[in-house]
């Protein structure tokens, strides 16, 4: 939530939000972007999301409920292909939107990338902060099969990972259809090879 979604629930919503987070009951994530605190949290005054969460809810709070999806790296970690949350995590989002830097952790930042989120294949995925929704292990291979912002060797390791239950078919239609094919189609047909051997 955001102090203007109380706004006519309050006279001085972000007062309200401060002294909320400053009890535990709410969680400030970025500024001006709060998150409830779970019930059942260890200590309430202590709590923060995973990366991958927190990202869905400042997504949310800005685009509203399934506005955007993760993506990136970001979606590998919610499906399992890699181990840990890396510093920053990536948003497919309808529109430009400066990044967020997250005030709860340090430099970890959400990046936000346009995209037609409506074309691209997603799927539901639960967080501890609710239903968030995220790149399928398909067309999350066909993204990172063109970023080039990530460090090759995890990317290498992280399209394996996901390449080894992929359908594969289901990538080509993907890889055909969206931007990028001279670049992604050579990635792919090298991470096929060796998931096959």
């Amino acid at each position: 939530m955001r102090p203007a979604d109380l706004e006519k629930t309050y006279v001085n919503p972000r007062a309200v939000l401060r002294d909320r987070a400053a009890k535990g009951a709410v969680h400030r994530l970025a500024y001006g972007i709060y998150v409830a605190v779970p019930d059942d949290a260890h200590d309430q005054t202590r709590w923060r999301p995973g990366l991958e969460a927190a990202a869905a809810a400042v997504a949310t709070a800005i685009f509203g409920d399934r506005g955007a999806a993760l993506m990136g790296m970001t979606a590998a970690r919610l499906l399992g292909a890699v181990p840990r949350a890396g510093g920053h995590a990536t948003v497919a989002a309808p529109r430009r939107h400066r990044d967020v830097v997250l005030t709860d952790r340090r430099d970890a930042v959400v990046r936000f990338v346009p995209r037609d989120v409506d074309a691209i294949d997603t799927q539901p995925i639960a967080t501890e902060l609710g239903v968030a929704l995220v790149t399928t292990p398909e067309q999350t291979l066909v993204d990172l099969a063109r970023d080039r912002t990530v460090n090759e060797a995890d990317r290498h390791d992280t399209m394996l990972a996901l390449g080894r239950t992929a359908d594969w078919e289901r990538v080509e239609v993907l890889a055909a259809g969206q931007r990028g094919r001279t670049v992604t189609e050579p990635v792919l047909r090298g991470v096929r090879h060796e998931v096959a051997r």
